[in-house]
C-alpha cells in the first residue's frame, strides 16, 4: 500500500508551499507568493491541492509542518492547520520540520558545497546553521549549530565549524538585508532562496521516524508578527 505525506510551510511571511509524497518518490508541490492572504486561504488551498490528486486529507499517513524559524504568524497559521488535519483524520503523526533545513534542502540536487541558509531576524541578527549534503536518500549533516547569531557570532561560529568559508554556499530569504548586514566581510554574496515543497516533503520522508502527535507539535517563533 502506498504510503502518502502531505507538507506544509508557512515560515517565510510571503511564500507558503505544499508538498506531496507517494510512496518515496515526490509526487508534486505547490509554490505561492501568498503573503496576507496565507491564513485565510490555506484550507481551501490543501483541498485543492490533495484534489489534484484524486485525494483527501484521510488519504495522507503523515503530516509534517515547518515549525520554525520564521514569520510568527505564518508558524502559527500552519501549526495549528496541521494539528487540526491530523485530529481530524484520526491523529496521524505530524513531522516537524526545520525552515533552515528545509532551505539548504532546496539545494541538494545543485550544488555539492556545504550551505548556509540565513533567515533576516530583525535586531541586527540572522537565523543561520551550516550543512553539508551527503548522497541522496541522507538528510543534511549539521555542522554548525542552527541558531540566532549576530554579524560577530555568525563569523565566529562559522570559522570554528572548521569550514572553507570559499567553498560555502550562502542562501537568503532576503539576501540584500543579509548584503547590508555583511557589507565589507564575509559571509557572502547571497544567492536568494525560497520554500520549496518537493524539497520540504522530501525531507519529511526522511525522517519519518521523527514523527510525533499532533499535540507535541510546537513552533519556534524567532520573529515579530508581521502577517495576517
Amino acid at each position: 500500500m502506498t504510503r502518502h505525506i502531505l507538507s506544509i510551510n508557512c515560515s517565510s511571511a510571503r511564500w507558503t508551499a505544499l508538498g506531496l509524497m507517494e510512496g518515496t518518490s515526490v509526487a508534486g508541490e505547490m509554490n505561492l507568493e501568498l503573503g496576507k492572504r496565507q491564513s485565510s486561504i490555506l484550507p481551501s488551498l490543501v483541498n485543492f491541492f490533495l484534489g489534484s490528486f484524486s485525494l483527501k486529507v484521510d488519504d495522507m499517513d503523515y503530516f509534517a509542518v515547518v515549525t520554525g524559524p520564521g514569520s510568527f504568524t505564518g508558524l502559527k497559521v500552519a501549526v495549528a492547520f496541521t494539528q487540526f488535519l491530523s485530529w481530524a483524520s484520526g491523529e496521524k503523526p505530524v513531522i516537524p520540520l526545520s525552515s533552515l533545513e528545509c532551505l539548504a534542502f532546496t539545494r541538494l540536487n545543485r550544488s555539492k558545497q556545504p550551505v548556509c541558509p540565513l533567515l533576516w531576524g530583525g535586531g541586527g541578527k540572522v537565523y543561520s546553521a551550516l550543512f553539508s549534503l551527503p548522497a541522496t536518500g541522507e538528510p543534511p549533516k549539521e555542522e554548525m549549530h542552527p541558531k540566532a547569531y549576530s554579524r560577530e557570532e555568525f563569523q565566529k561560529a562559522l570559522l570554528a565549524s572548521g569550514t572553507d568559508t570559499g567553498e560555502v554556499l550562502f542562501i537568503s530569504d532576503t539576501p540584500e538585508k543579509c548584503a547590508g548586514l555583511f557589507s565589507g566581510s564575509f559571509p557572502g554574496p547571497f544567492e536568494a532562496a525560497v520554500p520549496r515543497g518537493a524539497a520540504d516533503v522530501l525531507l519529511a520522508g526522511l525522517y519519518k521516524d521523527k514523527a510525533i502527535p499532533p499535540q507535541a507539535v510546537t513552533a519556534r517563533y524567532f520573529r515579530d508578527p508581521d502577517i495576517g
